[in-house]
């Protein structure tokens, strides 16, 4: 009567921690990646006009660097690149005369200092809206700069009348931290899969296409000009519709951001943790990630605790399922993260991946307590 207890038991055991983990392996966000999408390219009778808008503020180096790789786009269609400067006190203004007399199609405009009360960058931003003159405008950033001349002309595949919104992937450069690299995948894979199946959520790159029009019905940022950042993030939650949101993942359509330093990087995702408490449809957005890292650690607590447990009550056959069990979900989850990791044209190493994906939940909840320690009026304008 033991024997067929102990039996039962060892089975019972064994299938739960095997079914967890192939549950956790269809849980990772890397299994449940977005479409690779990849579309023909449009006549040029068919090309929409673009107004690229960034904003700069002492930043005279990285006009120098990045700016060019912007304004010299291969782009038969129309378009123009506006920059709207916050006073900057360096180099600023001379970078940017060298360059007009270069580039005809680059415009300037300024931020008046009496502003105040408001995120300067947001105004600046919503300046150079009101004075772009094409329907398409794409917000980026001064430390990013394309992956190639054909960001343009792969950004007006998407430009069409279908979509109102179009979320290009951003990464950061090669000699940012692989973490770095792993986390902005990650979030990008959940917000681009959420695009893709209904109403987007929010966007964490700098590669952000939208209508003007759609700007102005809006009100630009009236709702949360308050905030310091969460421009984009604000942007694709409030006006997005369901499948009225395009998403650019092609090689040609990539922005890559330059590596940011510790600090930057941290002020960056205290400022994401003081932007989601405002955004709505939060809880369905937020389910998937938390449920995918809280299995995960359980799957290997689990698989730890039963081969701990199995070796003391010398159960060989519960110990070998449970061990089955660790390699399956340290295996199976790698070659499925390695997989998107590639096929997005990021090169991490691969046996970096499984920590990686561990440190994600006790980042987040390191993060979560800097932020309820931080003076919430470092989050807004004062």
């Amino acid at each position: 009567m033991i024997t067929i207890q102990l039996d039962i038991i060892t089975l019972a055991v064994s299938g739960i921690t095997l079914l967890l983990a192939i549950i956790t392996c269809l849980l990772s966000a890397f299994f449940r990646r977005p479409r690779i999408e990849s579309r023909p390219e449009r006549k040029a009778d068919e090309l929409p006009g673009f107004s690229v808008v960034i904003t700069t503020h002492d930043n005279a180096r990285e006009l120098e660097e990045n700016l060019p790789a912007f304004l010299r786009q291969d782009y038969p269609g129309a378009f123009e690149v506006i920059v709207v400067e916050e006073t900057s006190t360096d180099e600023t203004a001379d970078a940017l005369k060298r360059m007009k007399m270069e580039f005809p199609h680059l415009y300037t405009t300024f931020v008046p200092d009496s502003s105040r009360y408001m995120s300067r960058r947001k105004l600046a931003l919503t300046l150079g809206v009101k004075a772009a003159k094409h329907e398409w405008v794409v917000f980026t950033d001064i430390n990013c700069q394309p992956a190639g001349e054909q960001w343009l002309q792969t950004l007006a595949k998407y430009a069409d009348e279908d979509s109102d919104l179009i979320c290009g992937y951003t990464n950061y450069a090669d000699d940012s931290t692989s973490y770095q690299r792993f986390e902005r995948l990650q979030q990008a894979l959940y917000q681009m899969r959420k695009a893709q199946r209904g109403t987007a959520y929010a966007y964490n790159g700098n590669n952000l296409a939208f209508r003007k029009s759609l700007f102005l019905e809006h009100n630009g940022f009236l709702g949360n000009l308050m905030y310091l950042r969460g421009e984009y993030d604000f942007m694709v939650n409030e006006y997005a519709t369901k499948w009225r949101t395009a998403t650019m993942n092609e090689p040609e359509g990539i922005i890559i951001e330059q590596a940011p330093s510790k600090k930057e990087w941290l002020v960056c995702r205290l400022h994401y943790m003081e932007t989601r408490r405002h955004l709505s449809r939060s809880f369905g957005y937020r389910l998937l990630p938390n449920l995918d890292t809280t299995m995960l650690h359980l799957n290997y607590l689990l698989e730890v605790a039963v081969i701990a447990y199995a070796i003391v009550s010398q159960d060989w056959i519960m110990t070998g399922a449970a061990a089955f069990a660790l390699l399956f979900t340290l295996i199976v989850r790698t070659l499925i993260a390695r997989g998107t990791v590639r096929a997005f044209g990021e090169q991490i190493t691969a046996l970096k991946l499984p920590f990686f994906e561990l440190r994600v939940m006790w980042q987040n909840l390191w993060l979560l307590w800097k932020h309820k320690r931080a003076d919430k009026y470092e989050f807004i304008r004062k």
